[in-house]
């Protein structure tokens, strides 16, 4: 959660954001390229640990509550991506403009998963990796002409419609196959002792982090983009190192997940001050996700009137780092990491009184849905 406030308060703050994308080999350099590549864990590690809450919830519930649960609950969250991220995002009440992004995804897989939960932990692993593996069959599938199911399924796209223009930018796969493989994961907590659950993770932590390495260097399948040597060793860096988010390519769900496999090993039962002060982020996820956004946007509105852009350069129809009229406005990357360790302490607070209210009021079934 704090590391993709970074990621955030980049778009937002970072001078040369719309002078040149942090992921290009020519025009940018390893503290930039840094600053987004260690993002890209974020996403994954979400929904893969999604999966695993969804296996402990049904743990603790029936059947048929699981699955209202996730349909409910899946609904609410496709309706606030769409709607109040979008905003917070964008402070359009035209809502010209809506996103369909992580928190989307997360939603609309979990209505999905409502109906697998009987299935044998196996056979929902074979399905995830038959869609990780998979999903690459459909790249050259009238890519440049998408239908609205392709591209909800599998194709990053904006579409325009009579009422604005919807951007999918998380299709569904394979976001469903990480998070049907994190459900197993939840499953192996509950039933497997703990030293084999860590073999099992390092095991397939270190194959997945391997396997990123010989999938890349092969250049074929399991790319969506290809890399190649660059001019100079900085660009060769940034160009290996980007392999496709939108959709998520076999390569870059192996390049963050076997990472973060091998960094929950090593989290397993942490104790300690700066643990206890980063769980109170993780037990408010969608809450802390929705301040964010809101403290990131309104400190970039008197920002930008600071800096003689004016208060309501910051209204925007399309996405902040795609707003061309804002070129010279920002601050240097030193500046950007100031802004995230200021964000992440202002909204200590707030999270932990947030936290703190929902378990003293367990009757109020409606908290568990922010």
């Amino acid at each position: 959660m704090v590391i993709m406030v970074l990621d955030h308060v980049r778009d937002f703050f970072h001078l040369d954001v719309h002078v040149f994308a942090p992921d290009d080999p020519m025009l940018s350099n390893v503290p930039v390229f840094f600053t987004r590549w260690i993002t890209h864990f974020c996403a994954p590690t979400f929904v893969f640990l999604s999966g695993a809450s969804i296996a402990f919830i049904a743990s603790r519930k029936s059947m048929a509550e699981t699955q209202k649960f996730l349909l409910s609950r899946g609904v609410w969250l496709m309706f606030c991506d769409a709607f109040i991220v979008s905003f917070l995002w964008l402070f359009d009440l035209d809502f010209d403009l809506l996103i369909l992004g992580v928190i989307w995804v997360i939603g609309l897989a979990m209505i999905c998963s409502s109906f697998v939960l009987k299935l044998d932990s196996l056979v929902l692993l074979g399905l995830a990796f038959a869609i990780i593996l998979g999903h690459h069959a459909f790249d050259h599938v009238n890519p440049e002409n998408p239908s609205v199911l392709h591209a909800l399924l599998h194709r990053q796209w904006a579409f325009e419609f009579g009422f604005g223009r919807v951007a999918v930018a998380y299709p569904l796969f394979p976001w469903l196959g990480v998070m049907w493989a994190g459900m197993v994961l939840g499953r192996s907590c509950l039933s497997l002792p703990v030293d084999v659950r860590l073999g099992w993770l390092k095991f397939w932590g270190l194959a997945l982090t391997v396997g990123f390495v010989v999938v890349r260097l092969c250049s074929g399948y399991g790319n969506s983009n290809f890399w190649e040597m660059q001019p100079t060793l900085s660009g060769t860096i940034v160009d290996f190192f980007n392999p496709a988010k939108y959709p998520p390519s076999l390569a870059y769900l192996a390049m963050t997940l076997g990472p973060s496999m091998l960094i929950l090993t090593q989290f397993e039962g942490l104790q300690n001050r700066f643990a206890t002060w980063l769980m109170v982020f993780g037990k408010v996820p969608f809450f802390f996700y929705l301040a964010h956004l809101l403290a990131i946007h309104l400190l970039a509105i008197l920002v930008a009137a600071y800096q003689g852009f004016g208060w309501d350069a910051m209204f925007l129809d399309e996405f902040v780092t795609m707003d061309d009229s804002l070129t010279g406005y920002g601050f240097s990357l030193l500046g950007v990491y100031l802004i995230w360790a200021m964000i992440v302490v202002l909204l200590y607070g707030p999270s932990r009184w947030w936290m703190v209210y929902k378990r003293n009021h367990p009757e109020k079934a409606w908290l568990s849905y922010l």
